[in-house]
């Protein structure tokens, strides 16, 4: 990654593109609402389950490479994300994913649900699909609701894979090299269900194994996150870290 006045000079820069592109999509998504033809430009949802479901569709049209630029993922036992990423995998795509350094502290199991994490200058929000379809979140809805829209238009996509490609470029893994994940794959789907409220005899029938293996689990998590309980782990996975 840059250093000194180099990195300064790559934020100032990054900051400008995104800030251009949010006003290009704030703009375009007016034209939607007031019935204006935007060709390559449309609303893929209104509200959470509709962006839920939009971004599912999104996954499910790539066919080569998706990458994800979030400044913070916060800690979501019912996250659908996961699962999406681990059906594209199987299908053979290839998943980037650019984080901020912050949203590894929100979200102290980052690592361990996408070891292939990267940390970067993630300075907006946007999934970029297959270089050819850019989805981006657009104006708030009234109520407070989020949108999700794509774009395929150049005026959109080219602006849009510059930022990700510098943003990219700049980025390092969030994992050393040949460093291990610090839950395993057991611990964060424990980690899950104890999140949603699952006691530990529900946990044992889930994943298959003695409610002693799921105490065990359990201390092992509280420990790893500086809990005081499990209670208190809870929080921290739901909250991240204090002054995170």
């Amino acid at each position: 990654m840059a250093t000194g006045d180099a990195e300064d000079d790559l934020r100032l820069d990054l900051a400008r593109r995104a800030a251009r592109l949010t006003t290009m999509v704030n703009e375009l998504a007016i034209e939607v609402a007031i019935g204006q033809p935007t060709p390559g430009f449309r609303l893929m949802g209104t509200g959470l389950e509709q962006v839920d479901a939009g971004f599912a569709a999104l996954e499910a049209s790539c066919t080569t490479q998706m990458g994800s630029l979030m400044p913070v993922i916060p800690f979501e036992p019912w996250d659908t994300g996961p699962e999406l990423d681990r059906r594209s995998r199987d299908r053979g795509i290839e998943l980037i994913s650019i984080f901020s350094e912050r949203a590894f502290r929100v979200n102290p199991l980052l690592t361990s649900l996408d070891p292939t994490a990267r940390v970067g200058h993630a300075v907006t929000t946007m999934w970029v699909i297959d270089r050819s379809c850019v989805g981006l979140p657009g104006p708030l809805e009234l109520d407070g609701s989020p949108t999700l829209y794509t774009a395929t238009t150049p005026d959109v996509v080219d602006p849009a894979l510059e930022l990700w490609d510098l943003v990219l470029a700049d980025s390092r893994p969030a994992l050393a090299e040949g460093e291990a994940p610090p839950f395993t794959p057991r611990q964060v789907q424990t980690a899950i269900l104890l999140a949603r409220g699952a006691k530990d005899a529900s946990i044992a029938r889930e994943l298959g194994v003695s409610v002693r293996t799921v105490v065990s689990e359990i201390a092992q998590l509280v420990a790893r996150l500086g809990a005081n309980s499990r209670v208190d782990a809870v929080l921290i996975l739901r909250r991240g870290r204090a002054r995170a």
